[in-house]
């Protein structure tokens, strides 16, 4: 496995004798602890970034988002199991965050994935396929970009790796931008049959709250959220700003229905860049995003 790196929250406390902050009931995982609940997992990798031509500074993202999560208010238990310390062999980067996924499952909690770029998803995909490897699965990601080129492994290729190599499998993206992706992408997502919708849908139609009823048919569906899906003025801190993203409330919202899905098993956010950021702007989002998904799941009260 690559390097793990464990780290150290702290943060404002309004009364000793009442842990009410992530920071003071977020504790380091081992293997035995609680079933049920959050696990939160570093995947600290801009390689795909890089590979992908993109602007990198996504490394360190899992600490920051963990810096900005600390003094939010939570009262029940969360556990950290540390970071992945990716290096440049990004495969082998990607395959030890799929076993650190699996081992949480196995574990019997759920893991939420902190990036590092958008190749994150794949590792993150290997740790739901080893735990689930004959289910009906479905993967849901709000994005501006398919990310399915075909070619190297990179912060764009993950969908394509995962639909060519897995025929139990299906792919729905949220927040599409035609100004994001060539018609050869558009084509591509069409031959696999891939769910997707345009932001402009997103907007105007109930297609969100439509596939969310058919996503209930499936096993398992884990999903990933990448940052540059949201507007640049919210988002700044991203590989590739969106200026016409979704707005800190809509994807709120979304983040907030999908923890409801009874059946989603694991969610990552990722491309956050700190380096790119202004006003911490993007970390924060990130970790309100974060805490909205674990305030409005059922199973971690």
């Amino acid at each position: 496995m690559k390097g793990l790196k464990h780290h150290e929250y702290s943060g404002r406390v309004d009364d000793e004798n009442k842990p009410e902050r992530f920071h003071q009931v977020v504790k380091q995982w081992a293997e035995g602890t609680g079933s049920g609940r959050p696990v939160f997992i570093g995947f600290c990798s801009e390689e795909g970034v890089r590979r992908n031509k993109g602007r990198p500074g996504a490394k360190g993202g899992p600490y920051k988002v963990r810096e900005k999560m600390a003094s939010l208010p939570y009262t029940d238990t969360v556990f950290d199991y540390g970071s992945i310390s990716a290096e440049q062999d990004l495969e082998a980067s990607q395959e030890a965050l799929g076993q650190c996924v699996a081992e949480v499952f196995a574990n019997g909690q759920f893991p939420m994935i902190v990036g590092g770029g958008h190749e994150t998803l794949y590792g993150h995909y290997l740790g739901v396929r080893r735990h689930y490897p004959d289910a009906r699965v479905a993967v849901v990601n709000l994005d501006a970009h398919f990310d399915m080129r075909d070619e190297a492994p990179s912060s764009g290729t993950m969908f394509h790796q995962i639909l060519t190599g897995d025929e139990n499998i299906d792919y729905f993206v949220f927040g599409i931008q035609s100004g994001a992706n060539t018609k050869t992408l558009f084509d591509a997502a069409d031959a696999f049959g891939v769910k997707y919708a345009l932001i402009e849908e997103m907007r105007n139609t109930g297609i969100f709250e439509e596939s969310l009823e058919s996503l209930g048919e499936y096993d398992a569906v884990f999903a990933t959220l990448c940052m540059d899906s949201v507007q640049q003025g919210v988002a700044p801190g991203t590989s590739a700003p969106s200026p016409n993203g979704f707005t800190a409330s809509e994807v709120h919202e979304l983040v907030g229905n999908l923890a409801k899905l009874p059946n989603i098993v694991s969610f990552d956010i990722s491309e956050v860049a700190p380096r790119l950021d202004i006003d911490e702007r993007t970390s924060g989002l990130a970790a309100s995003l974060f805490h909205r998904f674990m305030i409005e799941k059922e199973t971690f009260r």
